[in-house]
C-alpha cells in the first residue's frame, strides 16, 4: 500500500509538466552544433538572468558570465581549484561547474551536445541551472556541508531558479512522465551517489526547488536532511530512484498539482538568504 502511494503521488507530480510556469512556449529542438548549443544557453541564461534578479536573496550579487567551453576542454580541466569546492566531488565527471577563479559557470560542450540529446532544452536547462546553484554557493563565504548535502543544495537552487522561468520539458509523443526528473536522475553514476547524492535525492532536491514536494526550501538543514533520506514524504523519494521504469507511472490519474504553499514557503519558491541557516 505504502508502495502504490508513493507512486501515485509521483505520477501525480510528474504527468504535469505544466506545473512550472502556465503558458510556457514549446521547447527548442535539441542542440545539433555548436551554434545551435550556444544560442540555445544563451536563451536559457537570459531566463535564468531574470529570475536571479528578481530573487532578493541574488539581486545584489554579481550575476556569473555562463560560458560554454570549446570542444575539447573540460571545465575542471579549466578551473581545476573546482574539485576543491564542496559541491564538486573529486573525479566527478560534470559537465558544470562554478570556477570562483574567474566567476564563471563553465559548461562542457559535448557534454551537453548529448544532454540537448537526450533531454531537448530541459537537459540543458538544468545543468546551466546547477551551475548558477553553485555560483551562489560559492559566494555565500565557507559552508560545512558535506558533499552530497552542498551538491543537493545546488539541485535545489537550480529548481528555485528555473521555476521562476518559462523553461520546461518539451511535450513528448509517446509522452515520458519522468522526464521532469531525467537530467537530475541520470546526473552521476552510482559510484558517486556518497559525494554527489542519489538518482532519487538529486531528483527530489530539483523538485523541492520547483516547490512541488513537502520540504519546504533549500536551507542547509533541509538539504543535510534529504542527504540522509529524511524527508516528510520518503514513499515519493523511494519512487523517484526508479528513473524510467514505467511502471512506477501507470495506475495514476493526470493531476495539475502546482506549486504547494506550505508556512514560509511562497510560492514560486525564493532562494535562502543563508543568514543564520544552518
Amino acid at each position: 500500500m505504502r508502495h502504490h502511494q508513493g507512486a501515485a503521488a509521483l505520477g501525480a507530480l510528474l504527468l504535469s509538466v505544466s506545473l512550472l510556469a502556465p503558458g510556457a512556449p514549446g521547447a527548442a529542438a535539441p542542440a545539433g552544433d555548436s551554434a545551435e548549443l550556444d544560442a540555445m544557453v544563451a536563451a536559457i541564461a537570459s531566463q535564468l538572468r531574470q529570475s536571479w534578479k528578481a530573487d532578493p536573496a541574488t539581486a545584489k550579487l554579481p550575476w556569473p558570465a555562463v560560458e560554454v567551453l570549446p570542444a575539447g576542454q573540460t571545465p575542471l580541466s579549466i578551473c581545476p581549484g573546482a574539485t576543491t569546492t564542496a559541491f564538486v566531488a573529486t573525479g566527478a565527471q560534470t559537465p558544470t561547474v562554478y570556477c570562483a577563479a574567474s566567476g564563471k559557470v563553465l559548461l562542457d560542450r559535448t557534454r551537453l551536445v548529448k544532454e540537448a540529446s537526450r533531454h531537448g532544452e530541459w537537459g540543458v536547462a538544468y545543468w546551466v541551472g546547477t551551475g548558477l546553484g553553485m555560483a551562489i554557493l560559492g559566494q555565500r563565504g565557507a559552508s560545512l556541508q558535506p558533499p552530497a548535502a552542498a551538491n543537493l543544495q545546488a539541485n535545489c537552487l537550480a529548481g528555485v531558479l528555473i521555476g521562476g522561468t518559462n523553461l520546461q520539458p518539451k511535450p513528448q509523443d509517446p509522452h515520458r512522465p519522468d522526464q521532469l526528473i531525467a537530467p537530475a536522475n541520470g546526473a552521476y553514476g552510482t559510484a558517486m551517489a556518497e559525494q554527489m547524492g542519489t538518482r532519487s535525492q538529486r531528483s527530489y532536491a530539483l523538485l523541492t526547488g520547483l516547490g512541488v514536494t513537502d520540504l519546504g526550501g533549500c536551507s542547509d538543514g533541509s538539504m543535510a536532511q534529504l542527504a540522509k533520506d529524511q524527508v516528510p514524504d520518503p514513499a515519493l523519494l523511494s519512487e523517484l530512484g526508479k528513473g524510467r521504469d514505467r511502471a512506477a507511472f501507470n495506475t495514476m490519474a493526470v493531476m495539475n498539482r502546482r506549486c504547494r504553499r506550505l508556512p514560509n514557503s511562497p510560492c514560486p519558491r525564493r532562494l535562502p538568504s543563508f543568514t543564520g541557516q544552518k
